[in-house]
């Protein structure tokens, strides 16, 4: 299914159960999940579906980010997200993640939540985006109790001769999870097009393919497309959501429900609340001890280059194994250190200067593109600022550079020993999967969301996206994302009149199509 075709103006004018506002890596779940527990519920996308043709089976079957939206830098308004994009690595964050932890530069906050409470919807995560996975080599991997529910991808001919010399000189490697349509029936093919492409095979498990298409299949879910959000509606006490402001082709239009879900990312979730500030709420909804925007979090991201080939690289899918075992510290070092993966094969010298782009290609066609990433930390300093209703601006998070220094050694290092020489400048960090600005914690002094997900003081109003996390870790955050989404879902259906969802369909038979 890719589109609403039966969607019709006239459905804004109907009331639903709930509202949920972008159809990405929070929205889309939660959707999946409330439709499941038989509520009605209406998601709002501002962009559309993205329709990309293949070209030819001669043709790779994904197409980078550039070549489809202008540049990584285009506002990623489209059903799916970012995920649309992403490399499918699904990872559950350590246990670690959830406590209190210093670091070189600072603290990372405890969560309001333990590992324990999340791991029954980390299982579900993985069912539903058919993760593929192993704790094998890992011994950062958080208990869990069940086995991946697939089997870890295999690797490579050049991949599998890396990992077996890294092995051979001391070095423990880790499959990375990887969330794909891989296997008898599936759809994957394992291409070299995959990470930062959008892949028009639908084989990786984004938020449309694996959740927004279940959640439609449900009818139960209606799906909005080219329609923005204006604001969340409050009731005249300001202590309850009653619905949203709605714009479509034009045309205004409020929708009354008792439950609204803000899944609109950063810094989307955040200005929405803002832009929806009332007397009652004169600083944005969720902003009476000014949480809002505040304590921004990430990963400091460094780029290493192994040359593995004397001769050109062919087109493999090559994201498989990650170096894990410095993620809680490391030799001489007291601190969390982070993790070394390897990334998808990319054309990143296409993005470059024409000066520089024929030694780019000679490098990124003879080596392996991995990184290394540490913990960026949030401080009440960091995050968006605010000019009435616009975005005045921002303060970056705190980067651990020592720690990022030590990990880049520790992984220039590791391949060194097993022969391969690197290629590893030294520069300012990246900053990746941001969190934060809307972040969930037990105190309304420096969260903006309880627990549950759901905005202090305000009943009826949730956020869900990357915005809620209170830290990033040192792992992919989507899986963690998806595992609030479908967790905040069973907290609004059990809040919910049972007549309405009595007749839910089970959860194992609302799984991701082939």
């Amino acid at each position: 299914m890719q589109q609403d075709d039966q969607w019709r103006d006239t459905d804004l004018a109907r009331s639903y159960d709930a509202v949920v506002i972008g159809s990405g890596a929070g929205g889309a779940p939660l959707a999946l999940r409330l439709g499941q527990r038989g509520l009605r519920v209406l998601v709002v996308e501002q962009g559309d579906f993205l329709k990309v043709e293949r070209g030819g089976t001669e043709t790779p079957p994904g197409k980078f980010i550039t070549k489809v939206m202008g540049s990584r830098e285009a506002p990623l308004s489209v059903v799916g997200g970012r995920t649309k994009f992403y490399g499918a690595a699904l990872y559950r964050m350590r246990e670690s993640d959830f406590r209190e932890t210093v670091h070189e530069a600072g603290t990372s906050p405890a969560w309001p939540i333990t590992y324990a409470e999340l791991e029954p919807y980390y299982e579900q995560a993985e069912r539903l985006y058919r993760v593929h996975g192993t704790p094998d080599g890992d011994p950062s991997e958080p208990p869990r109790a069940n086995p991946f529910p697939y089997p870890p991808l295999p690797h490579g001919p050049v991949v599998a001769d890396v990992v077996r010399r890294l092995q051979q000189t001391g070095t423990r490697v880790a499959a990375i999870p990887n969330g794909l349509d891989y296997g008898p029936g599936g759809k994957c093919v394992l291409c070299a097009s995959c990470d930062a492409h959008y892949c028009t095979l639908d084989a990786k498990m984004d938020a449309e393919t694996a959740s927004m298409r279940p959640a439609l299949a449900t009818g139960n879910v209606h799906l909005a497309t080219q329609t923005e959000a204006l604001r969340v509606l409050t009731d005249s006490e300001g202590g309850r959501t009653t619905g949203v402001l709605l714009r479509r082709r034009g045309v205004e239009h409020v929708v009354r429900a008792e439950v609204v879900a803000v899944c609109g990312g950063l810094p989307g979730s955040a200005m929405l609340l803002r832009h929806s500030r009332t007397e009652r709420h004169p600083e944005g909804l969720g902003n009476a001890q000014g949480a809002l925007g505040r304590y921004l979090a990430g990963h400091s991201v460094g780029m290493l280059f192994p040359f593995v080939s004397w001769k050109t690289l062919p087109p493999i899918y090559t994201k498989t194994f990650a170096i894990n075992e410095f993620y809680d510290g490391a030799p001489d070092w007291p601190y969390p250190t982070g993790v070394v993966q390897i990334a998808g094969q990319m054309p990143f010298w296409e993005e470059t200067s024409r000066l520089i782009r024929p030694v780019a290609k000679l490098i990124g066609t003879h080596s392996f593109m991995c990184f290394y990433m540490t913990e960026a930390l949030p401080t009440r300093e960091t995050g968006l600022t605010f000019e009435g209703d616009k975005l005045g601006g921002r303060v970056e998070p705190v980067h651990n550079l020592q720690t990022l220094g030590r990990l880049r050694g520790l992984a220039v290092d590791a391949f060194r020993r097993a022969g391969y020489r690197s290629l590893a400048r030294k520069r300012a960090p990246y900053l990746w999967h941001e969190v934060g600005t809307v972040r969930f914690g037990a105190d309304p002094a420096t969260s903006v969301l309880d627990p549950d997900c759901q905005v202090h003081d305000i009943k009826g109003l949730y956020v869900v996206d990357a915005s809620t996390l209170p830290s990033a870790g040192a792992v992919n955050t989507a899986l963690t994302i998806v595992a609030l989404a479908l967790r905040a879902g069973d907290h609004i259906a059990g809040h919910a009149p049972a007549a309405r969802h009595a007749d839910a369909a089970p959860l194992d038979a609302l799984q991701a199509p082939h």
